[in-house]
């Protein structure tokens, strides 16, 4: 009976060990732009880099993050009601979307990294001179202010120009309403680097922005860099839809062909004493 127990026990690590290898496999396998780092002793956080926008974000592990390559499998979809992730990928690449981000828990609020090619002309706010920065901040606080369509109606309440690690940034706070009396509350941070025009933008449908969500925007801003990505082969979501599949069928199997193995093994030798 001991060791029958023992030999229990011993394939119970086994598959494990197996377990652990296949998680490990199917972390480095499937590209998910990411990859993982310290903040404290505490804290972890992600790096999320988006050869598209030659933009690398880091975001804490307290939080959620939805790229275009989004699986079927993710178990947080049902946290913003997503039934059809090819309907999710779908909207986030018309909309120029490359990063959704909410909180694990609670979700009260959304972050969104979006951008696509800069106005002719324009590789970096950075560049401007006083005057014309000033210009061009007028230009875009006018052009977003008091916008009127069929859906919603979008007032700036707020907005300053603002620079973080070196970088210019247009920061707005936007109340908008829609047609059916819901009113959404937004910060922004808008730049142009490297000839890409990019926002980083919260929102939330409660009473104010808080200044914990405030922060936690902030936060992501200033753990941003741009800096050139090379974009990979493998960065799709058909590829990592399939590999995802095939790894998570693979794990099953692997771990019963492990059982029947040393169950067969066992029996092979209690013939041998016999």
């Amino acid at each position: 009976m001991l060791k029958n127990t023992s030999r229990f026990k011993k394939l119970c690590k086994s598959a494990a060990a197996v377990l652990i290898g296949l998680q490990l496999a199917i972390t480095s396998l499937v590209p998910v732009m990411a990859e993982d780092i310290s903040l404290s002793d505490t804290s972890k956080a992600s790096t999320y880099k988006i050869a598209d926008l030659d933009v690398a974000v880091t975001v804490s592990d307290d939080l959620v993050c939805f790229t275009q390559n989004v699986t079927s499998n993710n178990s947080y979809l049902n946290l913003i009601g997503a039934d059809d992730v090819e309907q999710l990928r779908a909207l986030m690449k018309v909309n120029n979307i490359y990063l959704e981000i909410i909180p694990k828990q609670n979700v009260t609020y959304e972050i969104l990294l979006s951008g696509k090619d800069a106005p002719s002309g324009v590789e970096s706010l950075n560049d401007l001179s006083d005057d014309e920065l000033q210009s061009s901040f007028k230009s875009y606080v006018e052009s977003r202010d008091n916008t009127k369509n069929e859906i919603v109606t979008e007032n700036i309440t707020n907005s300053y120009i603002d620079k973080i690690n070196g970088v210019t940034y247009f920061v707005t706070d936007v109340t908008s309403i829609a047609n059916n009396d819901v009113t959404v509350y937004l910060r922004k941070y808008y730049t142009i680097m490297r000839g890409k025009a990019i926002s980083f933008s919260l929102q939330t449908n409660q009473s104010v922005l808080t200044d914990n969500m405030k922060t936690e925007l902030e936060n992501i801003v200033k753990t941003t860099e741009y800096k050139n990505i090379k974009k990979s082969i493998f960065d799709n979501p058909i590829y990592s839809e399939i590999m995802t599949t095939v790894l998570s069928l693979l794990l099953p199997i692997a771990i019963l062909a492990l059982i029947v193995f040393f169950i067969t093994n066992s029996a092979k030798r209690k013939k041998k004493k016999h």
